[in-house]
């Protein structure tokens, strides 16, 4: 009898100490940190940011990182901390069956740091952000790619940089938006492998409090699409093997908060532009002169190889109104360029295709990009 009351004593006592964590887990609000408290430690330095080749990635990271900071005003609704990450296509070739986890990391007082749990949205890609008290709160995404056949272990990590949140008393009133683009070229090319990119605005004051909107011109919508919460702009993939490229405008707009409404919220805007294309543009020589075509986009000083990768370009050309089977290759280089020798009239009308093929422990992967013309005049 007493082995049966110290056997139901234990029971009592560990079921109320496992209801006193869920209600610790389900009904505890840890207070955010005064506001101007500066951040003192951080858990995880932050993965560099992906370096890229014309658009592929050649390394992880984060396509778009959740802000710096975010402002808001006290009872502000759908703030949310957006991300995008990203793997290098070395990591996307030979590890086809990872999948991303998401795991969110908080520091309530800028000094000690904890998991968020999966019933406060820390096992999302995007976190929405309780702005019911006024304070300030930091944040940092640890991405895991893995797969349940390798296992937990052997898991890659990719840290975003730390945002803080400050949450204020009252609203503050936009004054302009500055907008740029992570890259001023997104190709539209069949494989879509290079056909989207990020605008980000800077909004003066650094405090203003509100909510951000992307738009493009109703006629730059035939060439490209863009998310009017996180910015990213994805390019149409057009049919046409010839199509010249669009500059397209990219729009940013601010509309200040007032959850009191007590005054008008200021909207502000602001934009940038981008070329939507296929990856060479066309060329005009007179006869005699040579021509060059160079792939379009961001290079980084290519030399040939890349990390682990080793990449090259393969170039071909045809006649207007010729099939592809009926191309001539012109050789490979490894360069993001190529130049013609001298020509002469009868090469007018000629097109210019490049394939850029990259190799990766022993797997390769590449992109093409459409026809550019040449044009020789007299």
């Amino acid at each position: 009898m007493k082995n049966k009351n110290i056997k139901i004593g234990l029971v009592t006592l560990f079921s109320v100490v496992a209801l006193g964590t869920v209600a610790i887990q389900t009904g505890t609000t840890v207070d955010a940190a005064d506001l101007g408290t500066p951040l003192q430690s951080r858990m995880y330095d932050p993965t560099p940011a992906p370096q890229k080749l014309l658009n592929i990635w050649m390394t992880n990271g984060y396509a778009l990182q959740p802000d710096a900071t975010t402002n808001a005003e006290v009872g502000q609704k759908g703030v949310v901390l957006h991300t995008d990450v990203g793997r290098s296509v070395g990591s996307v070739v030979t590890g086809l069956l990872d999948a991303p986890h998401y795991r969110w990391l908080v520091s309530y007082d800028g000094k000690n740091w904890s998991s968020l749990p999966e019933w406060q949205y820390g096992h999302r890609e995007n976190l929405p952000v309780d702005t019911s008290k006024e304070g300030t709160t930091w944040y940092q995404l640890d991405t895991q790619y893995y797969n349940y056949l390798t296992g937990w272990a052997l898991k890659t990590h990719v840290y975003s940089n730390i945002a803080q949140v400050n949450v204020l008393p009252n609203d503050v009133q936009p004054e302009s938006v500055k907008v740029s683009t992570d890259t001023n070229y997104i190709y539209n090319n069949k494989d879509q492998m290079m056909n989207s990119a990020y605008a980000h605005a800077v909004v003066t004051p650094t405090n203003a409090t509100g909510k951000l909107t992307w738009s493009l011109d109703y006629e730059d919508q035939k060439y490209a699409t863009i998310d009017s919460t996180t910015g990213k702009i994805t390019a149409k993939t057009n049919t046409d093997d010839y199509m010249k490229p669009a500059r397209i405008k990219v729009i940013a707009t601010y509309t200040g908060s007032n959850t009191a409404k007590d005054s008008e919220s200021n909207t502000v805007s602001g934009s940038s532009y981008v070329t939507i294309g296929g990856g060479l543009n066309d060329a005009t020589v007179r006869s005699g002169q040579k021509a060059t075509f160079s792939l379009q986009g961001n290079q980084n000083n290519f030399n040939g190889s890349w990390n682990n990768n080793e990449i090259w370009v393969e170039w071909s050309k045809k006649s207007v109104g010729q099939k592809d089977s009926q191309s001539v290759s012109l050789g490979s280089t490894r360069t993001m360029s190529m130049t013609t020798a001298p020509l002469t009239i009868h090469d007018s009308n000629q097109l210019y295709r490049a394939k850029v093929i990259m190799r990766n422990n022993g797997k390769e992967t590449s992109m093409t990009t459409r026809w550019a013309k040449l044009i020789v005049n007299p």
